[in-house]
């Protein structure tokens, strides 16, 4: 089997795509990918996972939005949650920096194409809900093959078809797998669009329970539903998207940031921008735009 690995500049024969804890972001950014606010950073095709007992295996996180591709086999994927859920052939898992997760082969061989990224572009997706966390449907056509294709070559004209195809397919993707298999529930929608419009407020588990007329429970399973996160994780994710845009804005001071997305301590906000984005804040600045 053709079995490539490829952090956009080298090419890594070993197979440790799913089962190291942490993965950083690669080096070699090109202008080009600062100048469009993109980066395909990584990208594997045809890479065997071998199967793993989810018991054994930790949670561990990416510095970068990964999409994997799972075309043949048998897996599982786990959130923070630590619900174990199967993936089928066909589907595909989705996780952007920072989110804690785990996956891989579940007694048969976990045979994926996978496409890692970043960039203030990808976090634009997130925050307008394009980008999730979870399992999506793609289908059994490989369908980000044509991109890795694109990314393999480092001219600037393919580098720039392969980050548009990408953003086509996030697109496509996040319509053919809208709302599907969830009911509709207008009270929640209402509160994530309030959430969105609010970034700073503090909203209590109960406060957003009472909000949609929902047990905790039940409000606990849409979130996972609809944004694959805990309600939580959701808005953290959520906040620290909001903080990469506007520390493009070169006036605003990282306490400033702070301080409109709820956290008093600007020393509290640069620890959870880390931990999420992978990068301080200044150092994030610095890294993509400058």
């Amino acid at each position: 089997m053709d079995k490539t690995i490829i952090d956009n500049a080298s090419i890594d024969h070993r197979s440790i795509h799913l089962y190291s804890r942490e993965h950083a972001l690669p080096k070699g950014i090109q202008e080009i990918h600062r100048k469009y606010g993109l980066w395909i950073c990584k990208f594997c095709r045809e890479n065997s996972g071998r199967p793993a007992n989810p018991a054994n295996m930790p949670l561990r996180h990416f510095e970068f939005y990964d999409l994997s591709h799972m075309f043949d086999g048998r897996g599982w994927y786990s959130s923070p949650d630590g619900e174990i859920q199967e993936v089928e052939k066909g589907d595909g898992i989705l996780v952007t920096p920072g989110f804690k997760h785990k996956y891989g082969g579940y007694e048969e061989l976990y045979i994926e194409d996978a496409i890692s990224f970043y960039g203030p572009v990808a976090d634009y997706l997130f925050n307008s809900g394009i980008i999730k966390n979870g399992i999506l449907k793609i289908g059994k056509v490989r369908r980000l093959l044509p991109i890795i294709e694109l990314a393999l070559d480092n001219s600037e004209d393919s580098q720039i078809k392969a980050n548009m195809e990408l953003q086509k397919l996030l697109a496509d993707l996040y319509f053919e797998n809208k709302n599907s298999g969830v009911s509709e529930n207008p009270a929640f929608e209402q509160l994530l669009e309030e959430i969105k419009k609010f970034p700073g407020k503090y909203w209590s588990l109960e406060e957003m329970t009472d909000f949609c007329s929902l047990s905790a429970s039940q409000l606990t399973r849409i979130f996972k539903a609809k944004t694959g996160m805990t309600s939580k994780n959701y808005i953290d994710n959520l906040r620290m998207q909001l903080a990469s845009e506007m520390l493009a804005v070169k006036y605003r001071t990282v306490k400033e940031i702070a301080a409109d997305l709820g956290y008093p301590d600007p020393y509290h906000f640069s620890r959870r921008f880390k931990e999420l984005k992978g990068f301080s804040p200044l150092q994030y600045k610095e890294k993509f735009l400058r």
